[in-house]
């Protein structure tokens, strides 16, 4: 009986260690199928890992203090797949994140929900309701809504988003399921919070003693008074912040990371240095040519004013700038149309000051900005001309003295070419410099004094 006992024994332990491979195997095989439950939400090492999950400085006015998602820098037009299979349950416009997609999971019985934010058109590629498979593309990278640069935000809610769920940090979240976004990402950039936030106030507000209109006003604080908080402190739409070296709370669209400008200024010299601080004893941080525009940042102080030129911040002495760009060349301009509006501001919505017929010659009040009108006089009156029917020279010009000398240069110790009767249509020839200007009349050309060249027929 010993024996068969021996053999029994035996048998059942080859049998339980020719199992032993296949248990180990079902203990290795669980992450890799774990993995094979979510996918990363955009394609390997076509991202950048920026602003994470949790308290940070608001990026741009009116953002939020408390990250509450991943953010996933990427060229536009990226895609942009579902984390797991799923039911659409938003897609669209949306306030904030401006186009979106959120879709509801269960995965190995685990209710979660993932969005999608910033994208292009959230309902081009889904619709609510609609099933999904993981992986599958959902929308294409965007920078729509409240956004710095086109970047996918991505957010984790376990349970439902919008009933009771709660969010959650997406790295670990997906880590946990075999999908670690920061070795799949082409770069990371470090996960730190900063100790303390700086702000502006982009115009004059109430600085309140809680998070609500409610509340009693502390003091009224001008535009770009500076601002500190800590990383995350607000509530709702509502900022904590320190001014003055009081504490208290400020409505979110009213609170930027960067200054706003107030105005814009001209420089009217040649050559105006711009300085880091408001003193000649401070560093040149560059050299602001004539014409240069600046935005105005604050008033001016001690005759220096803080502005922001060709990408920097710093300042200049406020006597050298203008309210508009000097002419340079000649300030006068030429009707190119008949029939042409003179308005009295710059905008179709203004009301017509006279009609101006072609080759109408106008003054230049100041020189042409970027902008589609300008500010002209013209009989007697200031108003603004489209630009675009302007042109710097008349069609034709016509004489107004008898037997005017058409000379072969622009001065009067040039020989005459032809002499030209009273009332003759001339054409010029580029622009006026120093009273003299090139034309061509009869055949022949050469220069004319404007001073005796009419725009209309005498």
């Amino acid at each position: 009986m010993s024996v068969p006992r021996r053999r029994l024994v035996a048998l059942l332990l080859a049998v339980a260690l020719a199992l032993v491979p296949n248990v180990v195997g079902v203990a290795l095989a669980g992450p890799a199928a774990a993995a094979t439950t979510v996918a990363a939400p955009l394609p390997n090492k076509t991202y950048v890992l920026s602003s994470y999950y949790g308290p940070r400085c608001m990026p741009v006015k009116g953002a939020s203090t408390s990250h509450a998602g991943q953010d996933m820098g990427a060229a536009s037009g990226t895609d942009v797949r579902a984390v797991a299979a799923g039911t659409v349950t938003r897609a669209g416009a949306i306030a904030g994140f401006g186009q979106w997609v959120v879709i509801d999971h269960t995965v190995d019985g685990v209710k979660f929900s993932s969005v999608y934010g910033h994208v292009i058109d959230g309902d081009s590629r889904v619709r609510v309701g609609q099933k999904v498979s993981k992986g599958q593309h959902i929308a294409d990278v965007g920078s729509s809504g409240t956004s710095t640069a086109p970047h996918l935000h991505l957010e984790i809610w376990k349970g439902r988003y919008g009933s009771g769920g709660t969010v959650t940090d997406p790295l670990p979240f997906l880590k946990a399921r075999g999908i670690d976004l920061t070795t799949l990402s082409s770069r990371n950039y470090a996960r730190t919070v900063p100790s303390s936030c700086t702000y502006y106030t982009t115009t004059k507000v109430n600085f309140r003693t809680g998070p609500s209109t409610a509340y009693a006003v502390i003091a009224t604080l001008g535009t770009n008074t500076r601002l500190t908080a800590k990383p995350g402190d607000g509530s709702g739409s509502w900022r904590k912040v320190t001014a003055n070296g009081r504490t208290g709370w400020i409505h979110k669209d009213y609170v930027s990371p960067s200054e706003t400008p107030i105005g814009t200024r001209y420089v009217r010299i040649s050559s105006l240095n711009f300085r880091a601080g408001p003193s000649t004893s401070s560093a040149i941080i560059g050299s602001l040519s004539k014409n240069t525009s600046v935005a105005l940042l604050g008033t001016v102080s001690d005759g220096w004013v803080k502005v922001r030129a060709a990408g920097k911040t710093g300042y200049v002495y406020a006597t050298y700038l203008s309210t508009s760009t000097s002419i340079t060349g000649s300030p006068y301009r030429f009707v190119a149309v008949d029939n042409l509006n003179f308005r009295a501001g710059p905008s179709t919505s203004t009301a017509v000051l006279a009609r101006l017929a072609e080759n109408t010659t106008v003054r230049l009040v100041e020189a042409p900005g970027s902008g589609s009108w300008v500010k002209v006089t013209a009989g007697g009156k200031t108003g603004y001309l489209y630009r675009n029917y302007l042109r710097r020279s008349p069609e034709y010009a016509y004489v107004t003295l008898d037997q005017m000398p058409m000379r072969s240069g622009p001065s009067t110790r040039y020989s005459p070419v032809i002499t030209l009767p009273y009332a003759k249509a001339v054409r010029p020839i580029g622009t006026a410099s120093n009273g003299w200007i090139r034309a061509e009349a009869s055949g022949k050309s050469g220069y004319l004094y404007t001073k005796y060249l009419s725009s209309s027929r005498p």
